[in-house]
Formats: C-alpha cells, structure tokens, sequence
C-alpha cells in the first residue's frame, strides 16, 4: 500500500505486516534455555520470548536488532518487548539495555524486582519508547505466576 508514492503497508512473505517503521508480527520466539544464557534479544525473532529452562540468576538482557533499535525506531515510535521465564525465587529481571547501552527503567509500582515468582513463569514486560536519538523512556512491569 503506498500513499504519494511512498509504501506505507506490505504483507511480508513471513505474513506479518510491514509499516513504514517496521515489521508487525505476533511471533514468539522460544528458547529451550534460560534468559542468563541468552541475554541478547533480537526482536528480528520476536516480540515475545520464551525461555523454557528454569531460570537460576538475574538477567540483564540486551534489547536489540538487526538495524539496531535506535535506527528502526523514529522519536516518538512505541514498542512493547515480553520476556517470559520458567520462575525461581532468585532470578528476575531488574534492568535492561538496549543497543548495548544501559537504560533507566520506570517501574510499575514504583521499584524494580528484587525476586523472582517460586513457581510457574514470571513475565516481565518492557514498554519503549523513542524521545531522541539513542534516548528512551523505558516502563518495566514483572508479573509472578503460579
């Protein structure tokens, strides 16, 4: 779909939505392992990730891509990033970096996590967005289930 010349829409061959800015695609990706082992999070694969392994330390996972996030993202662009995890009491995700570069999580409830749920999985789930150029207002939100 193309407006004054310009595409604004494609379907890929994958059957995701391509806009201007990128890809929309419900994909999962699903890692039979844990977040601490596989810290980057490439958002080619996925706006949601699994990992199946009960996880067993704190994470710091590195939001990015193959064009880099700051690049496939415009000021005032919005992403939402899911990180689902197999629980244990001591692993949990209390900050993220995107593109490499350390962050400033605003989150829900007022404080990072400081553990994780005892059992079932622990989702954690990171709202960005774009103010400037390599600049990013982060909201965490980590929900425990049982």
């Amino acid at each position: 779909f193309e407006v004054d010349g310009t595409e604004k829409l494609r379907i890929t061959s994958s059957g995701g939505l391509s806009l201007n800015n990128g890809e929309l695609v419900e994909r999962c990706n699903v890692t039979a392992g844990k977040l601490s082992d596989n810290q980057t999070i490439n958002l080619d694969n996925g706006m949601v990730h699994l990992f199946t392994t009960a996880e067993s330390t704190t994470a710091v996972p590195n939001i990015m891509s193959t064009a880099g996030i700051n690049t496939s993202m415009s000021n005032g662009d919005a992403i939402t990033v899911t990180l689902i995890t197999t629980a244990a009491a001591g692993a949990y995700c209390a900050n993220i970096q995107i593109d490499g570069a350390a962050v400033t999580e605003n989150w829900i409830g007022g404080s990072a996590p400081s553990d994780g749920g005892s059992s079932g999985v622990d989702v954690h789930t990171f709202t960005i967005i774009k103010t400037a150029s390599a600049t990013f207002t982060v909201l965490g939100n980590q929900s425990k289930t049982s």
